[in-house]
């Protein structure tokens, strides 16, 4: 029987600092900023994966993880077991300054980010997904995932795992979808009239990149009820996936200033930065300021995240009805080994959502990995607002 990982106050270690971002009103609408505590279960377990502690360390990890006779996947799991808690989830909820839509879109993202993914401050209106979303008339709700930003930072070997990811998800959408969430925000901002008497969302639809994409893949395959329409960035089911390893990280110990994260949480480097999120023509495609605020908001990921990755990839979900719409990065070294054309297979995509409204491929041009970080953003954006209208979302 699996044994209960209980988690105290007392293992939670720390709030980690990141850089703030507005809080009050933008260009094409309002944001707020505020902590909810998700009481969250999932199956958990004990992984036979190296400690990093230091650089050393780090570099032996994706050096142990990379190679091929090193067993993965279940037979690395020592014992099984379940996690439960209450997890402080740091949010920003943004909403438009006017719209005819109620649609809430909720955006999770990968490993190497916190929300600042979806929200870059360097040059907002051409970057920003969350800025190009208010403009296009939709809700929009970007959040921390455990172990990143301002959100808890739990143990990172046993507790920061893919199934419990998935199920803070589900349970910040049960909060949108019964009006808690519009309710706690307009109790942060009593004296901000933009987040008074929010009706709930009639339609959710969800967003992820990277990891973030593994985990919004899961959510509707397991939880296909609770979504209007998907939009997976960053991620797609072939042969190339991952391929070229966690050395590309070239990673460090995140343990150091301005992390100051416990044992087994790792940073990429700047290189590794480079070689994960950038891509395309050096002179068109994304600038040397894009690539150094890419490595200045950068974030450690826990190790565990990837130890129990596969429990959450390519689930199957026969029960979806909503339409999906895939955006690829033309030149992603990581999803794709530097090049998604001609990758997605139809038969694949039909058979892991057979009943589907509608599965959508499309390639952003001249981009990498972090398409938010590249010049060309807000067109691949415009492709997703397209795809959600046609379904009336």
């Amino acid at each position: 029987m699996a044994s209960l990982l209980l988690l105290a106050a007392a293992i939670i270690f720390r709030k980690a600092s990141a850089s703030p971002i507005d809080s009050f009103s933008r260009a094409h609408g309002d944001c707020t900023q505020f902590n909810i505590p998700v009481v969250a279960t999932a199956p958990s377990a004990i992984y036979d994966i190296p400690r990093v502690n230091n650089d050393i360390e780090a570099a032996a990890w994706t050096i142990h993880s990379g190679t091929w006779s090193i067993p993965e996947g279940p037979q690395l799991i020592i014992r099984n077991t379940t996690t439960f808690g209450t997890f402080n989830i740091h949010v920003q909820l943004c909403v438009p300054k006017s719209t005819s839509k109620n649609t809430l879109q909720i955006a999770t993202h990968g490993v190497h980010y916190d929300s600042r993914y979806w929200d870059p401050e360097l040059v907002r209106e051409k970057q920003s997904y969350v800025e190009a979303s208010l403009k296009a008339g939709y809700t929009i709700l970007t959040y921390d995932r455990l172990g990143t930003g301002q959100s808890d930072i739990p143990n990172a070997y046993d507790v920061v795992q893919a199934p419990l990811e998935l199920e803070i998800l589900r349970q910040l959408t049960l909060l949108a979808r019964n009006g808690t969430l519009y309710n706690l925000a307009s109790k942060v901002n009593s004296s901000s009239a933009a987040f008074h008497s929010l009706p709930k969302p009639n339609k959710v639809t969800h967003i992820g990149h990277s990891f973030g994409s593994f985990i919004t893949s899961a959510f509707i395959a397991r939880y296909p009820d609770l979504t209007e329409g998907a939009i997976i960035t960053g991620f797609i089911l072939s042969k190339y996936l991952g391929m070229v390893g966690t050395t590309a990280f070239s990673p460090l110990f995140g343990g150091v200033s301005p992390y100051n994260r416990p044992s087994g949480y790792i940073v990429c480097s700047k290189t590794g930065i480079q070689n994960i999120f950038f891509g395309g023509n050096l002179t068109t495609a994304y600038s040397t300021a894009m690539l150094d605020y890419g490595n200045a908001i950068k974030q450690p990921f826990a190790v565990g995240e990837l130890a129990s990755a596969f429990n959450i990839i390519g689930l199957p979900g026969p029960g979806l009805k909503a339409p999906v719409q895939y955006v690829l990065a033309e030149f992603d070294f990581y999803i794709c080994a530097g090049d998604c054309k001609g990758l997605a297979d139809p038969k694949v995509l039909a058979a892991t959502y057979p009943n589907a409204k509608e599965i959508e491929v499309v390639i952003q041009p001249n981009t990498g990995h972090a398409f938010t970080l590249h010049n060309n953003a807000t067109a691949g954006y415009q492709l997703t607002f397209d795809f959600l209208a046609k379904h009336g979302l």
